[in-house]
């Protein structure tokens, strides 16, 4: 550890001449990188706002319980007391059917005006659960209850919906690792023909007694500056892209319902992300380039 970081310099160094001595195919493989890469930062833009997309959803998700009419108030206050025991329950509460009709009113106009007189809403619970998924059992169970006239939260449009997000999101991450293989291919692939361009250079070393660690760091600091600078244009096209449509979007895709995720922090976690990503493939491919050319050198 000590000569590792007594040396570092040296390496650094070294990793920076062989950068500049093999400009050319240090730019394309750069360029392949940043292809890569901007193929991830497509993805978890997407990964990211899906994400949002379902908490906001699953979180405006509650259950409408409809009470029968005949119900009176000690009725009432038994069946939330009821409801609110229920092991999936996160919260009840009570809507008149008085608040229910000003509620219409103010969501659909005031052509509901006239149903003042002779109001036809029911009084209703308004049931939050602890768990988007567990939503279709609680309806069951509530509409089983006596005294409850329907429940219901929006039917199977909205869990297919929550479906598809899920399937999103885990199904992605196959996408990601795909992605870094490719990275990760380009890389080995351009440090093998480096190493090959080299390969008087590494015999000498071999010869004088450099070991293999020795060797190796310039190669890896080498890969890992390749994923650095093959981070720049994809974060730069990330930040410039999502801000431009996030603004002339208001922060919502096609309605209200679904909210994109904010600029910042989003933005600054996914740049670190992607030098992330570019600097430990970078660094991985190098690593396997090298080993297996010094022990074939053996």
């Amino acid at each position: 550890m000590i000569e590792f970081v007594k040396y570092l310099p040296k390496h650094v160094l070294s990793a920076l001449k062989g950068l500049q001595r093999h400009m050319a195919m240090t730019i394309s493989s750069v360029s392949a990188v940043s292809v890569t890469l901007l193929l991830m930062a497509l993805f978890f833009v997407i990964a990211g706002n899906v994400e949002n997309f379902t908490q906001h959803v699953e979180g405006d998700l509650k259950i409408h319980v409809a009470i029968d009419s005949i119900a009176n108030q000690d009725a009432i206050t038994a069946m939330e007391k009821e409801i609110a025991k229920m092991q999936d329950v996160a919260a009840v509460h009570f809507s008149s059917k008085e608040e229910e009709l000003d509620a219409l009113i103010k969501e659909s106009g005031s052509v509901f005006q006239r149903y003042k007189d002779k109001n036809p809403m029911p009084n209703v619970f308004i049931v939050e659960v602890k768990e988007a998924s567990k939503i279709p059992s609680v309806t069951k169970a509530l509409n089983a209850i006596d005294g409850i006239e329907k429940a219901e939260y929006g039917g199977e449009s909205i869990q297919h919906m929550i479906d598809t997000f899920s399937f999103i999101r885990s199904s992605g991450f196959i996408f990601v690792l795909a992605l870094s293989l490719i990275a990760l291919f380009l890389i080995t692939n351009t440090i093998k023909m480096t190493i090959y361009t080299r390969n008087t250079e590494l015999s000498i070393m071999r010869f004088v007694g450099a070991n293999n660690a020795y060797i190796k760091t310039p190669f890896m600091m080498e890969g890992m500056c390749i994923g650095i600078l093959g981070a720049i244009l994809p974060i730069a096209l990330m930040c410039i892209g999502y801000s431009t449509l996030y603004h002339m979007l208001n922060g919502y895709f096609l309605s209200s319902m679904f909210v994109m995720q904010p600029l910042y922090p989003f933005l600054l976690q996914l740049s670190a992300v992607l030098v992330g990503s570019g600097a430990l493939v970078g660094v991985a491919g190098s690593f396997l380039a090298t080993t297996k050319y010094l022990r074939w050198r053996r």
